[in-house]
């Protein structure tokens, strides 16, 4: 498996090793290259934002996605942020190159970019994870422009929409506290799916 090591190991169990009674053992170590869960956020906006600053207390690695550029996001970048961001002309794309164990969150500026992510996220469908953020009705008009280009019932049945735990508030911090929560139990229940 790529980034794995493994070495076999004989000590000889002599009093060198604090033993007296002779003999030998074999160990085998295998190593592998570990990486955490990642969290891309189609967007980089103030909700975006506010959960990005929450990775580590969600456990993930943080990806935010943006057509724009830099200058234009609002509000601006910290210095220093504790995620990455990549800013691409058409980000739907970036979807079929994302680890298929990625939780995706999809909250753009454009209504038309949400629904082409979405899109392009239920055609790979191999995500355990898609939110998007919007209300009930917004969902709807979703669901009716996706059915018509081909979404199955079970695609669409994939998809979160509201996001968070508690869905009534539209200040993007509470939004942000609301949704890390959510995805936290998601990766809980994954992580015991992966165990039993």
């Amino acid at each position: 498996e790529e980034g794995a090591a493994t070495v076999t190991e004989a000590v000889p169990l002599s009093e060198k090793a604090g033993q007296c009674c002779g003999g030998e053992v074999t160990l085998f170590f295998e190593s592998f290259s570990w990486t955490r869960r990642r969290l891309v956020i189609f967007g980089c906006g103030h909700v975006a934002q506010a959960i990005a600053g929450l990775s580590d207390y969600m456990g993930l690695d943080v990806l935010l996605i943006d057509s724009r550029s830099a200058e234009e996001v609002e509000p601006p970048l910290p210095e220093a942020p504790p995620y990455e961001v990549l800013f691409i002309d058409a980000p739907e794309e970036e979807v079929d190159s994302l680890p298929e164990d990625s939780l995706l969150l999809v909250m753009t500026h454009s209504h038309s970019i949400d629904q082409e992510v979405v899109a392009r996220a239920l055609r790979r469908g191999s995500f355990p994870y898609v939110g998007l953020i919007g209300s009930d009705r917004k969902w709807a008009r979703f669901k009716r422009r996706l059915e018509q280009r081909g979404a199955t019932a079970e695609q669409l049945g994939g998809v979160t929409c509201p996001i968070g735990v508690s869905k009534g508030s539209k200040e993007p911090r509470k939004i942000a506290l609301s949704v890390a929560a959510e995805i936290v139990e998601v990766t809980e229940r994954l992580a015991e799916r992966s165990r039993g």
